[in-house]
């Protein structure tokens, strides 16, 4: 019996320690990638001030997801997609994009890889893997906004201050809205964890077009679509993606409209406008990760760091 007992008593012990390594493992944190992309950002931007080209910095993973991207006032639309698929060649063919040039020409080894993935292959500078100071690639930086020098100029600098091990302070603005948002993610960020429910927090402008998306460690891969798309209504509608289910059931003034803008309007909580101080919408924010009422407590925990 005494034997019994003693073997219940360890794995009961055995228990309450398991639990408490899994509880400690699955706090709410950035994450080594995220961490590393904050640095490498605004090394980035105050590199991209510095040569007076506003840029898009893009952080991806390994799986070819953005971690964290930031676009920078007066660059250019089409560098939205283009720094995003920089870094997605950096990973995905685990080279800097620049080397893919001579790869890729007619009769070489990768002849015809640009046209794979969809058109995201780059064959230009601007794309470097992540390398870890164990010297295992975590990821890849894609910059675009400026000729091919400069866009590497800039990814160049994040990825030396990340390597130096800095934390440099971001002296460079990157607009209005980026760097409201850049306020708004810091103050959404503290409340995910002190919820402990991991997210994906997203700004975008007027136009509906992404300005910051920051991706916590854990947070589901759904989010990535449905946090932009929550910001995307409360501007592309100018109210809050809560106020959207009660105007869209059968019968009321905006039935249907979830199938609209390809299937973009999101009909429950977490987007909300963004207003300037003269009360002037000037995008929305989108939180996705948790529960309605866990995606709005942050999203609003964001934006009362703009009063």
């Amino acid at each position: 019996m005494r034997k019994l007992l003693g073997m219940l008593l360890g794995c009961a012990m055995l228990a309450t320690v398991s639990t408490a390594a899994l509880a400690e493992e699955a706090s709410v944190k950035n994450g080594e990638l995220l961490d590393a992309a904050q640095v490498m950002v605004k090394a980035s931007m105050n590199k991209a001030e510095e040569i007076d080209v506003p840029m898009v910095i893009t952080v991806m993973d390994m799986d070819g997801n953005v971690v964290l991207f930031h676009r920078m006032e007066g660059s250019l639309l089409a560098s939205m997609e283009i720094s995003q698929n920089k870094a997605y060649t950096a990973v995905s063919l685990k080279m800097p994009s620049a080397d893919v040039k001579d790869l890729a020409v007619e009769g070489a080894e990768l002849q015809g890889v640009a046209v794979q993935h969809a058109g995201r292959i780059v064959e230009f500078g601007g794309g470097f893997p992540i390398i870890d100071p164990d010297g295992v690639q975590i990821g890849g930086i894609g910059v675009s906004g400026g000729s091919v020098a400069e866009d590497s100029s800039v990814a160049q600098a994040g990825l030396d201050a990340y390597e130096a091990q800095e934390d440099p302070e971001l002296t460079a603005s990157g607009g209005e809205l980026l760097d409201k948002a850049m306020l708004m993610v810091q103050a959404a960020q503290e409340k995910a964890v002190e919820i402990n429910v991991p997210m994906v927090i997203s700004v975008v402008d007027m136009g509906g077009n992404l300005v910051l998306l920051h991706r916590m460690e854990n947070s589901l891969l759904a989010s990535l679509e449905i946090a932009p798309n929550k910001a995307f209504t409360a501007v592309s509608l100018k109210m809050p993606s809560a106020d959207v289910k009660d105007l869209a059931i059968e019968g009321a003034e905006l039935q249907g409209i979830a199938v609209q803008h390809a299937g973009r309007i999101v009909e429950f909580g977490g987007g909300i406008p963004i207003y300037n101080g003269e009360g002037v919408q000037i995008g929305g924010i989108g939180v996705s990760g948790g529960s309605v009422a866990e995606d709005t407590s942050v999203a609003e925990a964001g934006l009362a760091a703009l009063e």
